[in-house]
């Protein structure tokens, strides 16, 4: 993957091999420059855009995909986000089973099936930068590939580099295209690039992006054990992936240091001291957009996530919500949670006592017992047909279920009402219970579906969109099957053809999860969206 001359533009050295924008002769960034602002990530949006995003998986069958981003970016790359419009067979079938069910995605981008999605993207490139003495046929087409990735590398400087990776399907024709391509889009100075034989690696300077490409060769990111385990972690590779690797901790934590933590509202020496210590311990983190079971997910999976450690399941309390709930939120607490939010609290001014004198509670016990052992909201099915109708809360089936010692949660919810002297029933909410629980609704009827339970996590919407449930130990759902959607698309879309668009377009979704849950040292994070 050697580099081929473009022509310099400043004197002839070693890094003179490269095209670059800006005063001739520049080969090192200056210090304090902007050059890790926009530019390159301008240009990175530029291309990205060119290749046409994930969707292209959904319209490209060609073969010959070639070398990933990761087989050329060096392994101390901090951080990439990569887009692979040539996914497998599997990924491009599910891409336009859940494309095709959207009218509006089809109308929008004027597309058809057999239709090149880079074509489409760069010529409305063209429009906007009138730049028309390109065209993507006789300037293009011959030699983008498929794949781009857009990060940054530690070089050993005090900030890294940013870099863009364009893979080429030809040399030779890939050199003067790339540089017909940025003459006519002029994205400024701190730009340059060298063209390796299968990317065109772009960063700030010369020497920078002759350094990515040299230390990609040597020792690429493919090979890096944590990049492998973190990709691995996260499973099948989707159109969109992404890595962080441990040491972007340092220049997260860099950048607090730098924050004022006067604008921030908070004090003491060293106000921002619990993020930075759980950057110190952050181990890396994979992710990947795909499509899967007609719908599409986000998943990702991280290492040295402290504040994920410990937390209870809460997949069985929000599994035993009412069948037709539209939407639930649930999340799992540890042993030690109050503590922390206490351990805050600054006990050498009276905070912690004055907060005990008014909410009559010995802290951190008596928060700890409040809190239970994991905690579900929900919204139930029943929606007004408009929000205009909404007057008062028991309008709303809504409610709060903590899960504990529903006894003992009932007493210090009545202790803290006698001291702050007002009472939820004045709301009015509903506040009753069981052995277990304890329950806070906006209506009575509510308040006894939830302490009699029911069957969410059996739901086929619930399973789809939240697939590890019974070991998660956060949980977001939404049910697009519920009432809600309709009385939402009539508020947002009202009557005419806007409001029937809507309609259409939102039809297809059948629900969304979000979840995470722990496997050993590893957290999970998913995001899914499913469809009918």
């Amino acid at each position: 993957m050697s580099e081929t001359p473009t022509g310099p533009t400043g004197p002839t050295d070693a890094t003179a091999s490269f095209e670059t924008l800006g005063p001739p002769g520049l080969t090192e960034p200056r210090e304090g420059r902007a050059r890790r602002r926009l530019v390159v990530a301008g240009v990175a949006g530029l291309v990205v855009a060119l290749l046409g995003g994930g969707a292209y998986a959904a319209y490209s069958f060609l073969a010959g995909s070639g070398p990933d981003p990761e087989d050329v970016l060096p392994a101390s790359t901090v951080a990439v986000i990569s887009v692979d419009l040539d996914p497998s067979a599997g990924q491009k079938i599910e891409a336009i089973k859940t494309i095709r069910k959207f009218p509006a995605l089809k109308k929008q981008l004027g597309l058809q099936a057999d239709d090149d999605l880079r074509k489409w993207a760069f010529d409305k490139i063209l429009d906007e930068a009138d730049c028309k003495q390109l065209s993507f046929d006789d300037d293009v087409k011959s030699w983008l590939g498929k794949r781009a990735a857009f990060g940054a590398v530690d070089l050993g400087d005090k900030e890294p580099a940013p870099v863009l990776a364009v893979q080429i399907t030809d040399k030779d024709q890939a050199t003067r295209g790339f540089k017909a391509f940025v003459d006519c889009t002029k994205p400024g100075e701190d730009f340059a690039y060298v063209v390796g034989e299968d990317y065109v690696i772009v960063s700030d300077s010369p020497a920078h992006a002759k350094s990515i490409l040299d230390q990609g060769e040597t020792k690429p990111l493919a090979d890096d054990t944590a990049y492998q385990k973190w990709t691995d972690e996260v499973g099948d590779a989707g159109v969109v992936n992404f890595y962080v690797a441990s040491r972007a901790a340092r220049y997260a934590v860099d950048l607090l240091d730098q924050m004022p933590a006067d604008l921030l509202g908070i004090g003491g020496s060293d106000p921002l001291g619990a993020a930075k210590d759980g950057l110190d311990a952050f181990q890396g983190l994979g992710g990947t957009v795909r499509f899967s079971d007609g719908g599409m997910e986000l998943a990702v999976a991280g290492g040295g996530i402290q504040k994920f450690s410990g937390l209870s399941d809460v997949g069985a309390e929000v599994g035993a919500l009412p069948s037709d709930t539209a939407v639930a939120f649930g999340f799992g607490l540890d042993k030690d949670f109050a503590q922390r939010i206490t351990d805050g609290i600054d006990r050498s001014e009276g905070s912690l006592e004055d907060a005990e004198q008014e909410t009559g509670l010995k802290l951190p016990e008596d928060l700890q017992t409040l809190l239970g052992r994991a905690i579900t909201i929900s919204l139930g099915a029943d929606a007004p047909a408009s929000l205009d109708d909404v007057d008062e809360p028991a309008d709303v089936p809504a409610g709060l279920v903590i899960h504990g010692d529903g006894a003992k949660i009932r007493a210090i919810i009545a202790t803290v009402e006698e001291h702050v002297g007002m009472h939820l029933s004045d709301i009015p909410l509903v506040v009753d219970g069981s052995d277990d629980k304890a329950v806070i609704a906006t209506a009575r009827d509510y308040a006894d579906a939830l302490l009699q339970g029911g069957k969410l996590g059996t739901d086929d919407g619930f399973r789809a969109a939240v697939p590890n449930a019974a070991r998660s130990t956060g949980i977001l759902f939404v049910d697009f099957d519920s009432a809600w959607r309709d009385s939402l698309v009539a508020m947002a879309g009202g009557e005419g053809p806007h409001g029937e668009e809507l309609a259409a377009n939102s039809k297809p979704l059948r629900s969304l999860g979000l979840s995470s849950w722990r496997d050993g040292d590893v957290t999970h994070g998913l995001l899914k969206v499913a469809t009918r």
